[in-house]
């Protein structure tokens, strides 16, 4: 039976917040095995309703021992009475009752068993967050690479890469917050038989280009130009051919053409990644190349490849496509690159687990490439772990892809511009409703602010496995759920505690010699949202799944708007108390916001008004 002590022991260690549902799960099984005499997991999980936790560990045991008697008792509600009864005086417990799941037939009803926690534990815990800080660390730190983002070079980054650059930056957060060695990978497609037909338009065009960097301009335009070229000149056709031969040997002309082409793009996607506040190092496919030899000869001493039709495959049990690592004309493919990749990152960087952020569409290459690297001995769960962040389309309002008036692919960078000028339009709205004669010049540098995080927030607070429609209205309401919401929501809290001269130094010092008393049922449960951090991080340790996060932090947004709204602050017995749950909501909500890749701002001007 684990002792009281050693569960309070276990939940205050070393300062740092540790989810409450943990805590009050080593209870609820001490009182298992104390009032039945078995061992069992009590699986408490976060209530949404009645309680603060709810355990179906009584539905449980008493369908798992019915051919036994369920321990004597004749009904669902006497077994979780009885598993009640066994709960010792504990530090953290205020009430546990057993619950029918249908009120309506208590008689025949499946009962939860419902956990309320001392408002002690809740005041403990924020008084944590603010003498300690938001800390949470797993124990056992690990080497997780992150591959996301990936455009391909002479390429524009359209909107098709937003969700795989700020989903996997998320990721990249959340896992360095927890204390493990993140590598932010970007594999772009940097080679290939199209850089052949690129290094000869740029030669023809631009013959002197090693002394005399042209300016290409549209990138985008350049390679369609190129490509409709390769598809009618035959003699062009034959040089970008040869050209391909020439790069892989190392010739120093077309060596030069493609890295000025690399350059070239790199500056393109690094004014997007600026903007995103993005940080990536690049890892492309030319990195890859000179292993694939290398591993291909590794899985044919493994025994792993066969041919068929000429091509080297590896074939997988119950997969109705094999993964082909060398075509039948001897040249590679993504096949042969990835599995040169995760040879690379399993077996020379010795990654403890590999997460790839694309497209949906992708999660069956990568499934092959996984069962290969296990066939293989390099990926050896639960040793190593692989995931597929798979996620869905960004539709535009029609429910289609979001098109040019072209018909192609939206560029991100408009993308980006229109979101800053509809929130700078909005703000100037805004600031001339408020008076303004003059619009003040830092409007624009809010606009960039807010326009950035809200592309944001609105593509992570969606279900990351979902296609989604994309709306700039929707984007940027101020009453919905979204980053402007939440930025305003900051903005008031931030004005509060300025009203009152505290500084985040002065707040430190009211929090060592006052404290965090919850007497009002509002202030209860914002203090209670804001505990779920831990649960929700270790749920997107699991899932990779940005939009829980979301969720937590609007709705502590929306519990701090409720609390303020019943319980004043300034100049009432409570003010300390109420100051310090204030200060502990905003370290919370800047904390999640940054994990989301979002900086709050202190203060939103919208004119010669400052918008609090």
């Amino acid at each position: 039976v684990v002792s009281t002590q050693s569960t309070w022991d276990y939940f205050v260690q070393k300062g740092r917040m540790q989810p409450l549902s943990k805590a009050v799960e080593l209870i609820m099984n001490g009182a298992i095995k104390t009032s039945l005499g078995v061992d069992a997991t009590s699986d408490v999980e976060v209530s949404s309703l009645m309680s603060d936790f709810k355990s179906s560990c009584a539905i449980k045991l008493f369908n798992q021992h019915k051919k036994t008697g369920s321990f004597g008792c004749p009904n669902m509600k006497v077994l979780a009475e009885k598993i009640i009864a066994g709960i010792p005086p504990n530090p953290l417990i205020k009430k546990a009752e057993a619950t029918p799941m249908k009120p309506d037939n208590p008689d025949k009803s499946p009962y939860f068993i419902n956990i309320a926690l001392k408002e002690e534990v809740l005041e403990q815990e924020l008084m944590k967050i603010l003498i300690n800080g938001i800390s949470y660390k797993y124990p056992k730190k690990e080497k997780i690479l992150v591959d996301f983002s990936s455009p391909n070079i002479a390429k524009e980054l359209h909107v098709g890469h937003l969700r795989s650059t700020i989903i996997g930056d998320s990721i990249c957060k959340v896992f360095e917050f927890l204390g493990h060695e993140v590598l932010r990978t970007n594999h772009v497609g940097d080679w290939g038989t199209q850089f052949g037909m690129l290094t000869a338009a740029l030669y023809d065009a631009y013959p002197d280009f090693l002394a005399k960097k042209p300016n290409l301009g549209e990138l985008k335009e350049f390679y369609q130009n190129a490509k409709a070229r390769f598809d009618k000149d035959e003699e062009f056709k034959k040089r970008s051919h040869q050209n391909v031969v020439l790069l892989q040997s190392g010739d120093p002309t077309i060596t030069g053409a493609w890295k000025y082409l690399c350059d070239l793009s790199r500056e393109e996607f690094q004014r997007i990644y600026s903007r995103l506040n993005i940080s990536i190092k690049e890892v492309g496919e030319s990195f890859y190349n000179p292993l694939i030899k290398s591993t291909i000869e590794k899985l044919e001493e493994l025994k792993l490849v066969k041919l068929d039709k000429g091509a080297k495959c590896i074939f997988i049990e119950k997969a109705k496509i094999p993964l082909i690592i060398l075509k039948s004309d001897g040249g590679f493919n993504y096949d042969s690159t990835d599995m040169a990749a995760i040879w690379y990152r399993f077996m020379d960087l010795k990654c403890d687990r590999l997460i790839y952020v694309t497209d949906i569409g992708q999660q069956l290459h990568f499934n092959l490439v996984f069962e290969a690297a296990k066939l293989a001995g390099w990926h050896v769960p639960p040793k190593t772990r692989t995931d597929h962040a798979g996620f869905g389309l960004v539709l535009g309002e029609g429910g289609h892809k979001i098109k040019t008036r072209e018909g192609g692919s939206e560029k991100l960078i408009d993308l980006l511009d229109e979101a800053t000028k509809k929130a700078y339009d909005q703000l100037v709205a805004r600031a001339k409703e408020n008076g303004a004669t003059t619009i003040p010049e830092e409007l624009k540098d809010s606009a960039e602010k807010i326009g950035m995080a809200s592309i944001k927030y609105f593509d992570l607070k969606q279900n990351r496995v979902s296609n989604y429609k994309f709306s700039y209205d929707r984007m940027l309401d101020p009453k919905g759920d979204t980053a402007l919401y939440l930025l305003y929501a900051y903005a008031r809290l931030e004005s509060i505690l300025r009203k009152v001269g505290h500084d985040p130094a002065k707040i430190q010092e009211l929090a060592l010699k006052a404290k965090i008393i919850l007497g009002h049922e509002k202030e209860r449960s914002l203090a209670f949202e804001i505990l779920k951090f831990p649960e929700v991080i270790d749920d997107f340790v699991e899932e990779l799944l940005p939009n829980k996060l979301c969720s937590l932090v609007y709705n502590i947004a929306v519990k701090v708007g409720e609390f303020y709204e019943n319980c004043k602050v300034i100049g009432v017995p409570e003010q300390d108390s109420r100051l310090l749950l204030i200060a502990s909501s905003l370290k919370m909500i800047k904390c999640i916001l940054n994990l989301l890749g979002i900086d709050p701002l202190s203060k939103i001007q919208t004119s010669n008004y400052t918008y609090n």
